[in-house]
């Protein structure tokens, strides 16, 4: 799916590599291939099948879907938008995946080879975090930032309203710029005031106190930043960071990029260094110091200075101290956020993530549908929610996405009933047709099992043809009879054998062509009806084919059986499920409420009614009705069905 974003990667070929060892691997010693990873799932549902495809590629072909587009097409929808160009120096529309369906039999498939332990299932020897949780050091807004935010803002409004060409502008771009502001406003304004109390000077002087308390014995520090990159020509975090602390007495030399050591020797060497405590500060991305960087011996505390989008790169970020090998019995975590911008919002929305992961990998969800993990860009209204700086506007946000996502549940539970009911109306109708075509099959054993033994007898037409070799005289001549009266259309009897009707009948034109073969159909009748295969060049073939419609009565009478009870299994299952209430149908009372009290407090129920749908039935749920002028606030409202003015 080469237009799918994010599949065909830079890690393709390795991808390969491993998929092709896998499966020799297998191939040559009959065994099992056993993979160990933190994170199975670091950003996108669509990780599973590349799981699935090393370590369990039978199972996929069983299942009919052991190529990518027949497993897409069972459990992923695709979507088209706006995407930053990989030179980043533009944009393009580009196809990814936005929604993974069909949960349920998806995790079904991904337990089958996974055997998922937490860390909290191992209580393996690893440091606590100290207070139990990551640290938030906060700092705030500046008026330089806030004004920033709020032109952002009015950019999402443009593009809203589609006064704006998207290659200029998109909320891609916005987005992006947002967490630059959020982590330093010099990134995005480099004549911005620089004075006042930012979060980059608070996690400054927190790394600076952590370096001085822990001088004696020489522990180590890590801080973690993906948004800004070592540049020796323009601002920039990391140079502004080492400068800072410098400049309170940290020696130059306890002080490293990751970005320095850029090959594996340079590298070890810097672990080393900063295992045996002579590199104390060492700064760098998660791309480049997560998976594989192994200096937590004397880790102490780690910093996270931005929100990165995946949840794996905040196991990859705290899994440098929090693991086996560091001797430090307490691992102190710290998140830096400015108030007032982008980074609240993207930490819950990794929060999010990552809740939703540890549901699927431990088996716990039961959602049926959910959106994928990946993300670009905010929407309009959570920037805006942003922006006003009032938690009631951020508390409104959560709640109307929420309704939103409870009334789609409670349009499929109504949906869900409606068929309830109509599978209790049609089944018994075909639970009795099940026991009819089993009675008639049932008295057809019993006609052939009574004409079982004897010598060969069968007549065709008026002529009965018995003893000896009358069994290939018998098939030539019910072939020659057949074949003589294709043209007739009719369904004709043409012979008897066993207690049975043997008919014929010639097939119809369709088009230009005949059906199928041309040649008439062939049946055999006794209390049922079943087919058989007419044999034009081999007559002892259409008698083979009589007998075996005869011998497979009994698998049909099983078949039947199975159907009937399966059929009845079935509509007790619905019956118990009929008329049962929605789930959330309290939680969604409650929401609402809460809805309108949000919006007054907001002052955004002036002429303004919303519907909610009552009680189950038939129908169609109501649709929430929104009208009114545009608010002085402008916050985007939604209804019931998050429908936006």
């Amino acid at each position: 799916m080469s237009r799918i974003a994010g599949l065909p990667n830079s890690d393709s070929n390795r991808a390969f590599d491993m998929f092709m060892k896998t499966r020799y691997i297998r191939d040559l010693t009959g065994g099992r291939v056993v993979f160990a990873t933190g994170t199975p799932i670091s950003n996108t549902m669509a990780e599973m099948y590349t799981m699935l495809r090393y370590l369990a590629p039978n199972l996929l072909k069983e299942r009919g879907v052991e190529h990518f587009d027949a497993w897409a097409a069972n459990f992923a929808e695709a979507v088209t938008a706006l995407e930053l160009a990989p030179d980043g120096a533009g944009y393009r529309m580009h196809t990814r995946f936005a929604k993974f369906i069909n949960l349920p039999e998806l995790l079904s498939m991904f337990r089958t080879v996974s055997d998922v332990q937490t860390a909290d299932m191992l209580n393996l020897p690893r440091p606590k975090i100290a207070g139990g949780k990551p640290q938030i050091i906060s700092a705030p807004a500046s008026a330089d930032l806030k004004a920033f935010v709020q032109s952002l803002v009015e950019r999402s409004e443009k593009l809203r309203s589609g006064g704006v060409d998207p290659r200029d502008d998109n909320m891609l771009k916005i987005t992006t710029e947002g967490r630059k502001a959020a982590l330093d406003i010099r990134l995005v304004n480099p004549d911005a005031d620089s004075n006042g109390e930012t979060k980059i000077n608070r996690a400054v002087a927190k790394i600076h106190e952590i370096w001085q308390r822990t001088k004696p014995s020489r522990l180590t520090q890590l801080a973690f930043c993906d948004i800004s990159t070592p540049n020796p020509i323009k601002f920039n975090v990391y140079d502004e960071i080492r400068t800072s602390l410098i400049d309170r007495g940290v020696p130059e030399r306890e002080i490293a990029f990751i970005h320095d050591a850029d090959t594996d020797a340079a590298k070890q060497s810097l672990f080393d260094s900063v295992n045996a405590g002579r590199v104390r500060i060492l700064l760098g991305s998660t791309e480049k110091m997560g998976a594989g960087t192994n200096v937590q011996r004397l880790l102490k505390a780690l910093h996270d200075l931005d929100a990165p989008w995946r949840p794996r790169d905040i196991e990859q970020r705290r899994g440098r101290g929090e693991r086996q090998g560091n001797l430090n019995d307490e691992l102190e975590l710290y998140r830096y956020v400015t108030e007032g911008s982008f980074d609240a919002y993207m930490w819950q929305t990794l929060e999010t993530k990552a809740r939703f992961i540890q549901q699927v990998m431990s088996g716990q969800t039961s959602v049926r549908t959910a959106d994928d993990l990946e993300g670009g860009a905010l929407t309009y209204a959570e920037i805006k929610a942003i922006a006003s700086g009032n938690p009631a506007v951020m508390e409104k946000v959560k709640v109307d996405t929420e309704i939103r996502k409870l009334d789609q549940l409670r349009a499929a539970h109504l949906n869900q009933q409606h068929n309830i009911r109509w599978q209790i109306r049609s089944l018994p109708e075909r639970i009795a047709e099940t026991h009819k075509t089993l009675a008639h099959v049932r008295d057809d054993i019993g006609t052939r099992d009574a004409h079982e033994g004897g010598e060969f007898s069968m007549i065709v037409g008026k002529t009965d043809f018995s003893g000896k070799g009358a069994r290939e005289e018998a098939a030539k001549s019910l072939t020659y009879e057949v074949l003589a009266c294709g043209n007739d259309l009719n369904l004709q009897p043409r012979a008897s054998f066993r207690g049975f009707e043997i008919l014929s009948r010639g097939k119809r034109l369709t088009g230009l062509a005949l059906d199928g073969d041309g040649l008439p159909e062939l049946f055999v009748r006794g209390s049922g009806f079943y087919s058989a295969n007419l044999n034009a060049e081999n007559p002892l073939g259409t008698m083979q084919s009589i007998e075996h419609t005869l011998r497979a009565l009994d698998k049909l009478a099983d078949q039947e059986q199975e159907r009937s009870a399966r059929l009845e299994k079935n509509l007790a299952e619905y019956q118990a499920q009929a008329n049962k209430p929605f789930d959330h149908e309290a939680r969604m009372k409650d929401l609402l409420a809460r809805q309108a009290q949000l919006n007054a407090a907001l002052d955004l129920d002036k002429n303004e009614t919303q519907v909610a749908p009552e009680a189950e039935d038939d129908s169609e749920p109501v649709i929430g009705a929104l009208q009114g002028p545009p608010l002085a606030a402008r916050v985007q409202r939604s209804s019931v069905l998050g429908i936006s003015p």
